[in-house]
């Protein structure tokens, strides 16, 4: 098992690319931490790990809040005592797309929950970590709109993955030194209800037609498509990568 006796958080690990990867996580042998804000949702994954022989915890939590945030990393060190691998992987889509019609306060939310939070939980992840001594693994979650604009622009969505994007680059540079390794995955168009959440559904009948023309591999992606990803940049496998970002798009970038 490719993480046996390892500690981690998923964050916004109730449905979706969190989900398949917290149960991939227990699969390898981690003890999984299931953060969310729909704790019924979270609790019934926590449910799935333990009932297959795991371990895992649940914990309502609104990643945008800090205070939420030092419940969550309290909660895991007094379940588990360290924590050994965090994936910031909690995100909000980014509105109605429309450029002109963007407030502040849509700005402030899609920018705090996709990126803000993901900041001040490293922060907060990487102090244990360090203390600990044995470094740690962090994985963040960004988007191919991290790369290019997302289908139909939504601007700030776009600026809070590229900005992930690179602060996954620059806490790499920080962390490494204290044996912490910090890379990022980046889906493509994933099939899940935050995706679908984006348009009616014949648009997004339409939209996943659309995106399977345009994928080399023919097909949208599926959230069990990135756990094998997830797995590898978590493990010791990786142990000398950190900085990347690993792209899971289905070659969508290649064309």
């Amino acid at each position: 098992m490719r993480l046996a006796d390892k500690i981690a958080i998923v964050t916004g690990a109730a449905r979706g690319i969190g989900r398949a990867v917290a149960l991939g996580f227990a699969q390898e042998g981690a003890s999984v931490v299931i953060a969310d804000l729909r704790a019924e949702q979270a609790a019934q994954t926590a449910r799935e790990i333990v009932e297959a022989g795991g371990q895992a915890l649940a914990v309502e939590a609104d990643v945008s809040n800090l205070a939420d945030l030092d419940r969550l990393v309290a909660a895991t060190i007094e379940r588990f005592g360290r924590i050994d691998i965090l994936h910031n992987n909690a995100g909000i889509s980014g509105g109605a797309g429309d450029f002109f019609a963007y407030t502040v306060d849509d700005w402030d939310r899609i920018l705090n929950v996709n990126l803000k939070s993901a900041f001040f939980l490293t922060q907060k992840v990487a102090r244990v970590m360090v203390d600990q001594g044995h470094g740690g693994r962090i994985l963040n979650t960004a988007s191919i709109a991290a790369f290019i604009a997302a289908s139909r622009p939504t601007i700030p969505y776009d600026v809070s993955k590229a900005g992930l994007r690179q602060m996954t680059v620059s806490l790499a540079a920080f962390l490494g030194p204290h044996g912490i390794t910090v890379n990022a995955i980046a889906p493509g168009t994933i099939d899940t209800e935050l995706s679908a959440g984006l348009m009616d559904d014949a648009r997004w009948t339409a939209f996943r037609q659309r995106r399977r023309e345009q994928t080399p591999l023919g097909r949208l992606g599926q959230p069990d498509d990135l756990v094998g990803a997830a797995i590898f940049l978590c493990s010791d496998e990786a142990a000398y990568v950190t900085g990347h970002t690993l792209v899971v798009d289905g070659g969508l970038l290649t064309v």
